[in-house]
Protein backbone atom coordinates (compact mmCIF):
# COMPACT_ATOMS: atom_id res chain seq x y z
CA UNK A 1 0.00 0.00 0.00
CA UNK A 2 2.63 2.54 0.52
CA UNK A 3 4.15 2.02 -2.89
CA UNK A 4 0.88 2.75 -4.24
CA UNK A 5 0.63 6.26 -2.42
CA UNK A 6 3.77 6.95 -2.74
CA UNK A 7 4.16 6.71 -6.12
CA UNK A 8 2.47 9.80 -7.64
CA UNK A 9 4.88 12.18 -5.60
CA UNK A 10 8.09 9.49 -7.27
CA UNK A 11 6.50 10.34 -10.36
CA UNK A 12 5.67 14.03 -9.99
CA UNK A 13 9.38 14.33 -8.81
CA UNK A 14 10.67 12.88 -11.51
CA UNK A 15 8.55 15.09 -13.71
CA UNK A 16 9.77 18.22 -11.85
CA UNK A 17 13.39 16.64 -12.87
CA UNK A 18 12.85 16.67 -16.44
CA UNK A 19 11.78 20.10 -16.50
CA UNK A 20 13.94 21.60 -14.47
CA UNK A 21 17.16 19.78 -16.35
CA UNK A 22 15.81 20.73 -19.59
CA UNK A 23 15.53 24.37 -18.81
CA UNK A 24 18.92 24.38 -17.13
CA UNK A 25 20.49 23.16 -20.72
CA UNK A 26 17.91 25.22 -23.19
CA UNK A 27 18.45 28.23 -21.14
CA UNK A 28 20.22 28.08 -18.06
CA UNK A 29 23.72 27.80 -16.99
CA UNK A 30 24.05 24.31 -19.34
CA UNK A 31 23.69 26.73 -21.94
CA UNK A 32 26.85 28.04 -22.64
CA UNK A 33 29.18 25.99 -19.97
CA UNK A 34 32.07 23.76 -20.53
CA UNK A 35 32.09 20.15 -20.05
CA UNK A 36 32.82 19.60 -16.44
CA UNK A 37 31.95 16.30 -14.89
CA UNK A 38 30.34 16.53 -11.34
CA UNK A 39 33.33 16.44 -9.55
CA UNK A 40 34.83 19.01 -10.74
CA UNK A 41 35.10 21.62 -8.26
CA UNK A 42 33.64 24.19 -11.33
CA UNK A 43 31.00 22.14 -12.99
CA UNK A 44 27.57 23.75 -13.16
CA UNK A 45 25.66 20.12 -13.25
CA UNK A 46 22.96 20.94 -10.83
CA UNK A 47 22.50 18.88 -7.61
CA UNK A 48 19.37 16.83 -9.12
CA UNK A 49 21.56 15.90 -12.01
CA UNK A 50 24.16 14.32 -9.77
CA UNK A 51 24.05 10.97 -8.69
CA UNK A 52 23.81 10.38 -4.78
CA UNK A 53 27.12 9.69 -2.92
CA UNK A 54 26.20 6.48 -2.02
CA UNK A 55 25.13 5.56 -5.92
CA UNK A 56 26.29 2.11 -6.57
CA UNK A 57 28.34 1.67 -10.15
CA UNK A 58 27.13 -0.47 -12.71
CA UNK A 59 29.15 -1.88 -15.87
CA UNK A 60 25.73 -3.03 -17.62
CA UNK A 61 24.89 -1.43 -20.95
CA UNK A 62 21.11 -1.89 -20.76
CA UNK A 63 19.09 0.85 -18.39
CA UNK A 64 15.88 -0.86 -18.58
CA UNK A 65 14.15 -1.15 -14.71
CA UNK A 66 13.39 -5.02 -15.77
CA UNK A 67 16.72 -6.21 -16.54
CA UNK A 68 18.59 -3.81 -13.78
CA UNK A 69 17.83 -3.66 -10.44
CA UNK A 70 18.09 0.01 -9.22
CA UNK A 71 19.56 1.77 -12.07
CA UNK A 72 18.09 4.60 -11.16
CA UNK A 73 20.45 4.92 -8.43
CA UNK A 74 23.43 4.65 -10.73
CA UNK A 75 26.04 7.22 -11.64
CA UNK A 76 25.61 5.71 -15.19
CA UNK A 77 21.94 6.69 -15.15
CA UNK A 78 22.60 9.90 -14.02
CA UNK A 79 25.19 10.68 -17.18
CA UNK A 80 22.77 8.96 -19.65
CA UNK A 81 20.06 11.87 -17.86
CA UNK A 82 22.64 14.58 -18.57
CA UNK A 83 23.59 13.33 -22.32
CA UNK A 84 19.78 13.37 -23.55
CA UNK A 85 18.44 16.43 -21.55
CA UNK A 86 21.26 18.37 -23.25
CA UNK A 87 20.79 16.46 -26.15
CA UNK A 88 17.17 17.54 -26.09
CA UNK A 89 17.92 21.25 -25.57
CA UNK A 90 19.90 21.58 -28.46
CA UNK A 91 17.93 20.66 -31.11
CA UNK A 92 15.90 24.14 -29.94
CA UNK A 93 19.73 25.72 -30.74
CA UNK A 94 20.35 23.91 -33.90
CA UNK A 95 16.54 24.27 -35.11
CA UNK A 96 17.14 27.10 -37.46
CA UNK A 97 20.93 26.64 -38.10
CA UNK A 98 22.33 25.56 -41.15
CA UNK A 99 22.39 21.79 -42.09
CA UNK A 100 24.60 19.73 -43.87
CA UNK A 101 21.67 18.01 -45.54
CA UNK A 102 19.45 20.65 -45.76
CA UNK A 103 18.72 24.29 -45.90
CA UNK A 104 18.41 23.80 -42.33
CA UNK A 105 18.14 21.90 -39.23
CA UNK A 106 14.25 22.39 -39.38
CA UNK A 107 14.00 21.07 -42.74
CA UNK A 108 15.85 17.83 -41.77
CA UNK A 109 13.71 16.77 -38.87
CA UNK A 110 10.30 17.85 -40.71
CA UNK A 111 11.80 15.19 -43.32
CA UNK A 112 12.96 12.63 -41.65
CA UNK A 113 9.96 12.87 -39.16
CA UNK A 114 7.56 12.73 -41.98
CA UNK A 115 8.62 8.60 -42.10
CA UNK A 116 7.98 8.34 -38.02
CA UNK A 117 4.51 7.84 -36.48
CA UNK A 118 3.29 7.84 -33.02
CA UNK A 119 2.95 4.38 -32.18
CA UNK A 120 -0.49 3.36 -32.94
CA UNK A 121 -1.79 6.30 -34.31
CA UNK A 122 -0.47 6.90 -37.20
CA UNK A 123 0.21 10.18 -36.90
CA UNK A 124 3.49 11.67 -37.99
CA UNK A 125 5.71 12.86 -35.99
CA UNK A 126 6.61 15.94 -38.63
CA UNK A 127 2.82 17.53 -37.64
CA UNK A 128 4.27 18.80 -34.39
CA UNK A 129 7.53 20.16 -35.71
CA UNK A 130 6.99 22.83 -37.98
CA UNK A 131 7.61 25.75 -36.59
CA UNK A 132 9.96 25.98 -32.82
CA UNK A 133 6.89 26.99 -30.08
CA UNK A 134 4.95 23.88 -31.53
CA UNK A 135 8.12 21.78 -31.02
CA UNK A 136 8.66 22.76 -27.33
CA UNK A 137 5.14 22.43 -26.75
CA UNK A 138 4.94 19.06 -27.94
CA UNK A 139 8.06 18.28 -26.03
CA UNK A 140 6.36 19.42 -22.62
CA UNK A 141 3.56 18.21 -23.23
CA UNK A 142 4.07 14.67 -24.64
CA UNK A 143 7.53 13.25 -23.18
CA UNK A 144 6.11 12.70 -19.50
CA UNK A 145 2.82 11.04 -21.45
CA UNK A 146 4.79 9.12 -23.57
CA UNK A 147 7.20 8.01 -20.75
CA UNK A 148 4.39 7.02 -18.56
CA UNK A 149 2.28 5.09 -21.12
CA UNK A 150 5.88 3.14 -21.48
CA UNK A 151 5.97 2.13 -17.98
CA UNK A 152 2.67 1.22 -17.24
CA UNK A 153 2.80 -0.88 -20.56
CA UNK A 154 5.91 -2.19 -19.61
CA UNK A 155 4.01 -3.16 -15.92
CA UNK A 156 1.01 -5.01 -17.32
CA UNK A 157 3.75 -6.99 -19.49
CA UNK A 158 5.60 -8.29 -16.98
CA UNK A 159 2.65 -8.91 -14.71
CA UNK A 160 3.90 -5.91 -12.14
CA UNK A 161 7.13 -7.52 -11.45
CA UNK A 162 8.73 -4.02 -13.06
CA UNK A 163 8.66 -0.57 -11.15
CA UNK A 164 6.38 1.83 -12.64
CA UNK A 165 8.47 5.13 -10.85
CA UNK A 166 11.55 3.12 -11.95
CA UNK A 167 10.92 2.65 -15.77
CA UNK A 168 9.01 6.17 -15.80
CA UNK A 169 12.56 7.88 -14.92
CA UNK A 170 14.47 5.71 -17.42
CA UNK A 171 12.13 6.75 -20.32
CA UNK A 172 11.39 10.33 -19.27
CA UNK A 173 15.49 11.10 -18.36
CA UNK A 174 17.90 8.12 -20.00
CA UNK A 175 15.92 6.59 -22.71
CA UNK A 176 17.61 3.52 -24.72
CA UNK A 177 15.28 3.25 -27.30
CA UNK A 178 16.37 3.47 -31.05
CA UNK A 179 14.58 6.11 -31.51
CA UNK A 180 16.24 8.44 -28.68
CA UNK A 181 19.60 7.16 -30.11
CA UNK A 182 18.58 7.98 -33.48
CA UNK A 183 17.85 11.82 -32.05
CA UNK A 184 20.96 11.82 -30.24
CA UNK A 185 22.81 10.86 -33.05
CA UNK A 186 21.23 13.56 -35.46
CA UNK A 187 21.95 16.34 -32.61
CA UNK A 188 25.23 15.29 -32.41
CA UNK A 189 26.15 15.33 -35.87
CA UNK A 190 24.10 18.24 -36.59
CA UNK A 191 26.30 20.34 -33.92
CA UNK A 192 29.87 19.16 -35.25
CA UNK A 193 29.07 19.88 -38.46
CA UNK A 194 27.39 23.17 -37.56
CA UNK A 195 30.77 24.37 -35.38
CA UNK A 196 33.00 23.11 -38.26
CA UNK A 197 31.46 24.81 -41.19
CA UNK A 198 30.44 21.85 -42.30
CA UNK A 199 33.44 19.70 -43.62
CA UNK A 200 33.68 18.46 -46.67
CA UNK A 201 32.99 14.66 -45.13
CA UNK A 202 29.64 15.14 -44.83
CA UNK A 203 28.55 15.70 -47.99
CA UNK A 204 28.95 11.77 -48.05
CA UNK A 205 25.56 12.02 -46.09
CA UNK A 206 23.93 12.26 -49.48
CA UNK A 207 23.09 8.79 -50.67
CA UNK A 208 23.47 9.42 -54.50
CA UNK A 209 26.69 11.33 -53.68
CA UNK A 210 27.92 8.53 -51.86
CA UNK A 211 27.25 5.73 -54.17
CA UNK A 212 28.88 8.20 -57.03
CA UNK A 213 32.11 8.75 -54.70
CA UNK A 214 32.49 5.02 -53.71
CA UNK A 215 32.25 3.64 -57.28
CA UNK A 216 34.90 6.18 -58.43
CA UNK A 217 37.32 4.94 -54.86
CA UNK A 218 36.24 1.12 -55.36
CA UNK A 219 34.64 1.18 -51.93
CA UNK A 220 31.81 -1.24 -51.93
CA UNK A 221 28.43 -0.37 -52.98
CA UNK A 222 25.06 -1.34 -52.92
CA UNK A 223 24.10 -1.87 -56.78
CA UNK A 224 21.82 0.43 -58.84
CA UNK A 225 20.40 0.14 -61.99
CA UNK A 226 21.08 2.89 -64.66
CA UNK A 227 17.56 3.10 -66.53
CA UNK A 228 16.09 6.59 -66.69
CA UNK A 229 12.72 5.53 -64.79
CA UNK A 230 10.49 3.62 -63.54
CA UNK A 231 6.63 2.81 -64.25
CA UNK A 232 5.18 0.45 -60.75
CA UNK A 233 1.99 -0.35 -61.48
CA UNK A 234 -1.01 -1.88 -59.53
CA UNK A 235 -1.72 -5.15 -60.68
CA UNK A 236 -5.40 -5.41 -60.16
CA UNK A 237 -6.75 -1.30 -60.57
CA UNK A 238 -8.53 0.57 -62.93
CA UNK A 239 -7.13 2.29 -66.13
CA UNK A 240 -4.72 4.89 -65.24
CA UNK A 241 -5.01 4.50 -61.05
CA UNK A 242 -2.34 2.77 -59.05
CA UNK A 243 0.50 4.18 -61.30
CA UNK A 244 3.73 5.53 -60.01
CA UNK A 245 6.20 7.30 -61.75
CA UNK A 246 10.16 7.57 -60.34
CA UNK A 247 12.41 9.11 -62.36
CA UNK A 248 15.97 7.30 -61.71
CA UNK A 249 19.06 9.74 -59.94
CA UNK A 250 21.09 8.72 -62.16
CA UNK A 251 19.24 11.10 -64.83
CA UNK A 252 18.79 13.72 -62.58
CA UNK A 253 15.84 12.28 -60.80
CA UNK A 254 15.08 12.15 -56.91
CA UNK A 255 15.42 8.42 -56.52
CA UNK A 256 18.11 5.54 -56.20
CA UNK A 257 16.45 2.61 -57.90
CA UNK A 258 17.78 -0.45 -56.95
CA UNK A 259 16.86 -4.31 -56.54
CA UNK A 260 16.25 -5.86 -53.50
CA UNK A 261 19.20 -7.07 -51.79
CA UNK A 262 19.84 -9.48 -49.06
CA UNK A 263 22.21 -10.12 -46.51
CA UNK A 264 25.07 -12.26 -47.64
CA UNK A 265 25.44 -15.95 -46.03
CA UNK A 266 28.58 -14.89 -44.07
CA UNK A 267 26.73 -12.22 -42.81
CA UNK A 268 23.38 -14.17 -41.84
CA UNK A 269 25.83 -16.41 -39.41
CA UNK A 270 26.22 -13.57 -37.24
CA UNK A 271 22.67 -12.40 -37.20
CA UNK A 272 19.44 -13.60 -35.44
CA UNK A 273 16.99 -15.08 -38.37
CA UNK A 274 14.65 -12.50 -40.17
CA UNK A 275 17.35 -9.91 -39.61
CA UNK A 276 16.73 -6.77 -41.99
CA UNK A 277 19.69 -5.96 -44.30
CA UNK A 278 22.66 -5.32 -42.44
CA UNK A 279 25.46 -2.13 -43.70
CA UNK A 280 28.00 -4.64 -42.19
CA UNK A 281 31.03 -4.48 -45.24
Amino acid sequence: MGQVISLPFKLASTTLTFYRGFFHYLLGAGRNSPYLPPSDAASTVPSYLRPPTNATDTTTISSSSWTVNSFTQTPLFYQHARMHLYSLASAFYLYNKPHYRKDSFKEDIVDNFANVAIPGTGIPLSLFVWNRPLAFGFVCAASPVVSAIAALHLWVKTRGKSSISEEYAIRLLAPDDWFSYWRLNCRIAGMHALLNDIPAGYEMENKWTFLEEGAKRGVPISPYLDTPAIVVKHRNEEGGLGIYFYKNATDGGDWIIQERIQNGEWVNKHLPSNAPLCTFR
